[in-house]
This record gives C-alpha cells, structure tokens and sequence, in this order.
C-alpha cells in the first residue's frame, strides 16, 4: 500500500523486547520502574580509570564481548520482540538507531588494537540483527543520536505503509561508552549526584545503556495471522533547531514544532493528549526548553500528565527513545503512570510538574501519548502512540 493511498495503513506494535539497567525484559524494567527503584551508582572500575564521573546506569552480567556488547544486546532485546509477536518468516525489514556504534571497538583502535572499524559502527547493528534472523528485508541505520529511537520507529512506520517491508524490527540500542562519559563531563553536562529530571536542584544527566526493540506491522497483516497489538503507531515529528552544536534553542520553538508535527500527522489535537514521555535530561538548559515547548503546545488545554525515565536508567543515548518507547507501550497497556525518579520539587522556571518520586504508580485512563527525544544539534523528534483499540 503506497502513502499516498486514500485510506492510510495503521501500523501498529505486536512485539517488545529491552534489555536496560532496571531489568533483562521489557516487562521487568517496567516492574522496576513502576517500584521506584533506580539503576544510578558510582562505578569502581571508572574510578580507578581516572574518570572525574563515576556515576552512571549500566547493565550488570550481561555476557558479550566488549568489541560486540551492543550487537549483543540488540539480538537480546529483538528476540524478546519477535517472540512476543509471534513472528517466524524471513521477510521483514531492520530499522536501527544509535549513536556511537560499537564504542569499545573505537576505544580499542584508540589504544593501538587492530580494529576494522568499518564492521562496528551503526551500520553493524543493522546487519547484526538480520543475520541473527536471516531478515532480507531493507535495512536502515540511523546516526541521530539521543533522538535515533523515535527516528528509526518513525522510518520502519513509513516503510511499512509505503508498501517497502512486510514487517519490521525497530528500535535504537546503545551500549555504554567510556568516550561518552568523557565526552559529557568535559561538556559540564553530567550530573553531580542522581539525574534529577525537571526538579529545581537538577545538576545534569547520568549516562546509561540498553537496548529496545518493536515488532511493527500494519494492522491488516497483524489481524489476519490473529496476532494481537499492543498499541498503535500514529505520527512522527521532526524538526532541527539550526542554532548551536550542543544547545537546545532556549525558547523550545523545535521541540514544540516537532510535537506538533506529530500531532497533525497523527489526527489528534493537543487536547486529546493524555501523557508526554518527557526527553528529560535533567541538564538546566534542555529541562527547560523542553518545559517551554511543552507550555506553549498546551496553552488553553489541560496541561496531560509528565513522567520521565532518565532518573532512573540513565541516559541510554541512541537507545533512549526506543526504550522509553517500549515503557509508553507498557503503560497504554497497563493504564499506569511510572514515577520520574529524582522528581522531588518543581523547578518554578520550568512550572510544570512530573509525576513524583514514589513508589506507587498513578493509574488513570491513557489512550495517547507522545515520546519526546531531542538531541545535541538541534535533532528535534516527538513520537505518538494510541493504546490499541479494536475500531
């Protein structure tokens, strides 16, 4: 089915699969973010490396090989998916987001290994996932760094209603990186305790790890092998700031452009949303752009409620958005708000409110909610998601 056909295909989500600090599943990450609990701690072995940031979320006894950690976990979380689908045929396509690639392939170039780094960048995390599912469907591989979730979810949605793929993986994955944590430090944007995000006393981001993965297919092919969705995918928006290499506009004008691209490619109108996934860096500057777009958007309409994840998984880079993805599918599921770890006090620049640091859940009806990730250069994205409903 072409894009430009009459009656536009649904896509819709049959099959999710992370692998995170909180947990080895989708679901129990989810268990864990809904208790409250948080993956932030400081690390030996970065200390003892000489890093002036030790703190981080990282993913603990997970066996792969350094030079091959994040293909290791994007197969892990894929299978999650896959199964959870029921899908076995060999047809469908890979879209994949990340940042840096494999980064302790780099690091070990850096330290005078022999490293054909051609075969551990973005790309090999595409082919990865085929091989390991003998896919021969298009591949796609996308650098968009913090925003490269919601990019490649947005990218294997138009493929599949353009007709280019019968089905498709989709996701971002990101293992943890020694370059990343010098990088941010050097930049002032870590935290100097817990990633607190959206609160007053908000000092920066803790860096994190993980992967997530979606089965996407549209609604017709998933009825007709009785498959049953979990939630529907409705609209991407992008949009880039053009304005420093590092910084957000500080008025939020592209983040607020990109919700609303979103929002008119999914029919909805501000007022119909129930829960934005906050990007939530919990850096000064990125907090309260993103608290203006979000004022802004909703002006004149009830303001819907606000969570975040960062405080609790660290900043996953590439494989944040996709993540936060799979935990706004779980909760259009589960009809639960999870808590924002390290949301104590509103920051009365900001003066919007997230759900709170707590142990108990927030049950209300959800039926859309978008997924915020913005990233360094401007790279703007907003994904709309609706719980599954039958007609």
């Amino acid at each position: 089915m072409k894009e430009s056909s009459r009656v536009r295909a649904r896509i819709v989500i049959t099959g999710v699969g992370a692998i995170t600090p909180l947990g080895a599943t989708a679901d129990t990450t989810w268990t864990s973010l809904l208790r409250g609990e948080t993956a932030a701690r400081d690390w030996d072995d970065l200390a003892r490396d000489g890093h002036r940031a030790v703190r981080a979320c990282r993913i603990d006894d997970f066996d792969a090989p350094d030079a091959r950690r994040g293909r290791t976990l994007a197969i892990a979380a894929a299978r999650e998916a896959v199964r959870q689908a029921g899908r076995a045929d060999t047809t469908g396509g890979v879209f994949i987001g990340s940042t840096l690639g494999e980064s302790a392939a780099f690091e070990q170039a850096g330290a005078g290994n022999p490293m054909d780094l051609a075969d551990y960048g973005v790309s090999s995390f595409c082919n990865g996932l085929a091989a390991a599912f003998s896919l021969t469907g298009p591949r796609e591989a996308i650098a968009t760094a913090c925003a490269a979730g919601n990019y490649a979810i947005g990218a294997a949605a138009l493929a599949l209603r353009q007709g280019r793929a019968s089905w498709a993986i989709a996701g971002g994955v990101e293992p943890f990186s020694r370059l990343s944590m010098v990088g941010f430090s050097r930049s002032r944007a870590m935290a100097s305790g817990d990633c607190k995000p959206f609160d007053v006393s908000r000092t920066g981001m803790l860096l994190g790890e993980g992967a997530a993965m979606l089965v996407l297919e549209r609604l017709d092919d998933a009825i007709a092998r009785e498959a049953k969705p979990l939630a529907e995918v409705c609209g991407l928006g992008l949009s880039s700031d053009a304005h420093h290499p590092t910084a957000p506009r500080p008025d939020g004008r592209g983040m607020r452009r990109a919700m609303q691209a979103a929002l008119a490619e999914a029919r909805v109108s501000p007022s119909d949303v129930d829960w934005v996934n906050v990007h939530g860096t919990g850096t000064r500057a990125s907090d309260s752009a993103e608290g203006r777009a979000l004022r802004e958007l909703f002006d004149g309409v009830a303001m819907p409620a606000l969570s975040g994840s960062k405080g609790a998984l660290g900043h996953g880079l590439g494989a944040a958005s996709a993540i936060e993805a799979v935990l706004c599918v779980l909760g259009l599921r589960d009809q639960l708000l999870p808590p924002t770890h390290g949301h104590v006090d509103v920051d009365p620049e900001i003066c919007l409110s997230c759900t709170r640091e707590q142990t108990v859940p927030a049950a209300r009806p959800l039926r859309v909610v978008v997924n915020n990730a913005f990233a360094f250069g401007g790279l703007n994205s907003a994904l709309v998601l609706k719980r599954w409903e039958a007609a």
